[in-house]
Order: C-alpha cells, then sequence, then structure tokens
C-alpha cells in the first residue's frame, strides 16, 4: 500500500514564513537593558528555526531527519561520530576546539543534504539513510563563533543527542540548552560517554536523577565505557547500541514521527518567541523615546539662557554699546540720528551719509560678533550636555563618535545662525511695507537702516529708539528680536539633531507590533498542528 501523498504546504504559510525571517533578520537590541543578550541569541536561533528548519521541511518532508551530536568541550562529540560512521570524519584530538567547522554524516543515497550551508557533509555507509548526523561545535566553546553555531544547528535539529562524560555531565550550559530545546518540542536523547566501569552505576543513577527532574526522564540514555586513550573511531562494540537505535530511529515511520513531533513543537516555539521579541522590541522603543525626550531637554536649558540674553539685550553689552555711545555723542558720526533734527543733509556726494552708514554698519558687525559669541557657547553647551545624558544613559556605544560639537563647528554654526537672522530682518523690513522718508533716506538710506535695526534689535535702545523715529514704526526692532530669538533657539536645538538621527535608526514600536501580528497569522497553524 503506497504512502499517501504530501499536502503541499499553501503559498501563504510559505509567504508568511519568509516574511518572519525577514522581519526576525532585521531585529536589534542596541540597548543593553535586562534581558538584550538574550533577545539577541533568541533572534538569531528563530531567524535560523525558520531557515534552516521550518521552510526545509515545509518545501519536502521527505528529507532526512537531522540528528545533532552535542555538548560540552572534550566530551567525545567528534570522536562519536567518527565511530558511527567508521572512519575519521570529523577531527578529534586533545587541541581546542577540535570541531571548528560543524560536519555532516549521510549515507551516499541521499542527495538532499539539509544544513549544507552551515556544515561540511561526508557520506558513510553507516549512516542510516533515513537521517544524517551531525558533530556539531562546542555549546561552552571559548570562540563566540562555535558557540554561536552550535545554537544554531541545534534550531535545525529535529534530535539532539546530548553527549556529555562521566567528568563533565554537571555542566550548566549544555543542560540550560537542552531544557530550552525540550520546552520547544526537538526530542533528546543522552549519551554518557568516557564512563569508568567502577562509576557506572553512580553516575548512571545521578544522571538519571538529574534528568528526571528536569523533565527528560524519557529521553534514551546510552552508556559508553571508557576505552582508555586511544586514536581513531571507537571499538564497533562500544557504540552498538546506539547505532542500533538510530538504525530504528531512521526507519520511514520512525523518522516521520520525530520530524513531525519536532516541527510542531518549532511552529509553537516560533510563535511564542516572536511575542516575546516583540516584547523586547517594545522595551528598546521606550527606552529609544526615554532617550529621545532627554535628548530634547538637554538643549532646552541652553536654548532658554539663550533666548532670555537676547531678550534682555546681553547682545549688545560691551563693545557694542560703547561704539554706540562714542558714535550718538555730539560730534559722533551717528549724532543726527538722536538729535531729531528736521532736515539732516547728505552732505557733498553724500559724504556725511555714507560716514554714518559706514558707523551703523561697523555697529551692527558688533552686535552680530556678540550673538555668534553667545550663541556659539549655548550651542556648544547643548551638544555637551546630551553627550553627558547619552553617556551616564549608558547609549554612548550608539554614537559613531563625530557627533559632540567641537568649538569650531559650534562657532560656524552660530556665525550661519546670526547671517540668517540678518537677511531674515530685510525681509522682515519689507513685509512690512515700511517706506523710506526722505530723511531717513538722507541720514542713512537702505543698507544703514537695516543696520540701524540689527543693532536695535540686539539690546542697542538708542538704536532701537533711532530706528523707530527714523522708520515710523517704533515696534519694529521688537519685531526683528522676536525673529533673533526664534533663530537662537532653532540654533540649539541644531546640536541634538545628529543624536536624533542616531534614535531614528533604532527600532520602533511599529516593527513590535509587526512581529504581533506575524504571531498572530501563525497561530492558526499553530492550533491545526
Amino acid at each position: 500500500m503506497s504512502e499517501p501523498s504530501r499536502s503541499e504546504p499553501s503559498a501563504s504559510l510559505l509567504h508568511l514564513l519568509h516574511d518572519v525571517h525577514r522581519d526576525v533578520g532585521t531585529l536589534s537590541f542596541p540597548f543593553e537593558l535586562e534581558d538584550s543578550d538574550h533577545l539577541r541569541d533568541l533572534a538569531t536561533r528563530a531567524a535560523t528555526q525558520v531557515k534552516s528548519h521550518l521552510l526545509p521541511r515545509l518545501a519536502d518532508d521527505a528529507n532526512p531527519a537531522v540528528v545533532v551530536l552535542g555538548g560540552s568541550t572534550g566530551v567525545g562529540k567528534s570522536t562519536l561520530l567518527n565511530s558511527l560512521v567508521g572512519r575519521e570524519v570529523s577531527a578529534a584530538g586533545v587541541l581546542r576546539p577540535t570541531t571548528r567547522r560543524a560536519v555532516i554524516a549521510h549515507h551516499p543515497s541521499v542527495h538532499a543534504v539539509p544544513l549544507r550551508d552551515l556544515a561540511d557533509a561526508v557520506a558513510g555507509a553507516a549512516i542510516p539513510p533515513g537521517l544524517v548526523v551531525l558533530d556539531a561545535p562546542d555549546l561552552d566553546s571559548l570562540e563566540a563563533s562555535n558557540r554561536d553555531m552550535a545554537r544554531r544547528l541545534l534550531e535545525a535539529a529535529d534530535l539532539w543527542i546530548f553527549v556529555t562524560s562521566a567528568a563533565r555531565y554537571g555542566d550548566q550550559v549544555p543542560w540550560a540548552n537542552l531544557v530550552r530545546a525540550h520546552r520547544r518540542g526537538l526530542q533528546v536523547a543522552v549519551v554518557l560517554n568516557r564512563v569508568p566501569p567502577a562509576a557506572r552505576t553512580t553516575v548512571r543513577a545521578d544522571l538519571l536523577t538529574r534528568l528526571d527532574r528536569m523533565g527528560l526522564g524519557f529521553a534514551p540514555l546510552f552508556l559508553i565505557a571508557d576505552t582508555s586513550p586511544h586514536e581513531g573511531p571507537l571499538p564497533p562494540a562500544a557504540v552498538r547500541e546506539l547505532r542500533d537505535w538510530l538504525v530504528a530511529v531512521a526507519g520511514r515511520h520512525q523518522a516521520r514521527a520525530i520530524i513531525r513531533r519536532t516541527t510542531a513543537g518549532a511552529w509553537t516555539s516560533l510563535h511564542d518567541n516572536l511575542l516575546e521579541l516583540a516584547d523586547g522590541l517594545t522595551a528598546q522603543a521606550d527606552a529609544a523615546r526615554v532617550l529621545r525626550d532627554a535628548t530634547h531637554d538637554a538643549t532646552r536649558g541652553p536654548e532658554e539662557d539663550m533666548a532670555r540674553a537676547v531678550a534682555a539685550g546681553d547682545c549688545a553689552v560691551g563693545a557694542p554699546t560703547t561704539r554706540w555711545l562714542t558714535l550718538a555723542s555730539t560730534g559722533g558720526a551717528l549724532a543726527p540720528l538722536v538729535q531729531h533734527e528736521r532736515r539732516a543733509r547728505a552732505g557733498v556726494r553724500g559724504r556725511q551719509r555714507d560716514r554714518r552708514t559706514a558707523a551703523v554698519g561697523l555697529l551692527a558687525e558688533d552686535v552680530s560678533a556678540a550673538i555668534t559669541t553667545l550663541l556659539s557657547d549655548a550651542i556648544r553647551d547643548a551638544s555637551a550636555t546630551i553627550q553627558r545624558v547619552w553617556q551616564e544613559s549608558g547609549a554612548g556605544h550608539l554614537l559613531a563618535g563625530d557627533e559632540l560639537l567641537t568649538a569650531d563647528d559650534a562657532r560656524e554654526r552660530a556665525a550661519r545662525a546670526t547671517a540668517t537672522w540678518r537677511d531674515g530682518v530685510g525681509g522682515l523690513l519689507d513685509a512690512s511695507g515700511i517706506q523710506l522718508s526722505r530723511r531717513a533716506t538722507d541720514l542713512l538710506g537702505p543698507a544703514g537702516t537695516l543696520d540701524l535695526v540689527i543693532a536695535g534689535a540686539a539690546g542697542i535702545a538708542g538704536a532701537a529708539a533711532a530706528a523707530g523715529e527714523v522708520l515710523g514704526d517704533a515696534e519694529i526692532c521688537g519685531r526683528a528680536r522676536d525673529e533673533l530669538v526664534r533663530e537662537v533657539r532653532l540654533a540649539v536645538q541644531g546640536a541634538a539633531r545628529p543624536y536624533l538621527t542616531v534614535l531614528q535608526a533604532l527600532p520602533s514600536a511599529d516593527l513590535a507590533t509587526r512581529l504581533r501580528v506575524r504571531a498572530s497569522e501563525l497561530k492558526g497553524h499553530v492550533d491545526a498542528v
């Protein structure tokens, strides 16, 4: 009687799995929260689970079952694989780690060998056709890449043979991985290697107790006696019981049952993992939001200080005011502006007007320089405050290193903001519809009048009064000052821009929502399984 044909996976399920693999592959957990390391590992394992286990099984569940030999350093995994194959196919020795790249052994009749992208494939007639046996790197390897590969291979396994030894069976790392694998539905067997005859009964009883306590009392247990130092594969009799069991497991119905049980557990595990990853992303997004608020807050102090300085006329303190008093005193170039003469002659060929225009131009340069200096300090202060906030919050490692503004950078930004404001004052005069009177033209002309407003807006009270009287608009300097406040606020806030750019690239709550939607879409399939 022929085996019933396998139903093809739905296109929607395949599409969903590809979407899950893409989304999980983009995850990052940049903030060092309490569970960040766990979530990074979980994301890697989930991506491997989809790519190396679920997608291949959906494509063809007739592929051989994947049996992984996994465990601690030096427990004899490579020797065990060599013994099952009957010749050395995986390096074994005293140097650690011996298994730097996984080796997968298969029957010569198996052509579609799974996990060929992760392991070197070797053929051996002693391996039953219904399964492949893989020697994984050490779970507790000193090399992170080996540890990561070992965990990835376990996510792709249908059956894990947990290999340990009489000297190492108490190691915590492999046991933690074993319990986690069992919880996600992975079928498990245990090989206790290198057991001294005198300790066989005691060690076996202790190991069985440990397995039962962890909910693994049902797992097949194989004991391999210590054969003393030797080279090459173990004697055939040493692994006969394990080999016979693998032959039984490789039978068509038994292998398919193992694959179905493990795959069913994998669907449930993936669903749960997606929800856990979504919760982790939400926590990351919350951390990013808190840091974003703190970044904005860090600019507020320098921003408010600068705005108050402009409103109080601090930009005119010192040299600008001294220059004004000199120029506006009796006999000074700008005296006519404050003496309210009904008619001020431009002088021969306008020389007196040019003199006044040049004088008020110097005044405008003085206040511009003062604005630039104060604003540069405020920008630099804001940038340094933000940098300190990021370092104190533990997010300094996210920065590229060029976000903190130098003194030259801050001054350049301040000068640019000041120039933008000065240009804007000209637009303000145009927008106000002010027409220069004959007196204003004779006194200063358009350029000089603009510079007079700039000086008045910066805080020189006499210049502000003169500008209001000459232009017939007592509020013009006040409006120009308001524009200056707006411009300096923007300039100080700009110190946060590179930090906010970093935050924009960090995980968002939208991605967490998408993962929850994926998990919900998987739920129907999980329930069906």
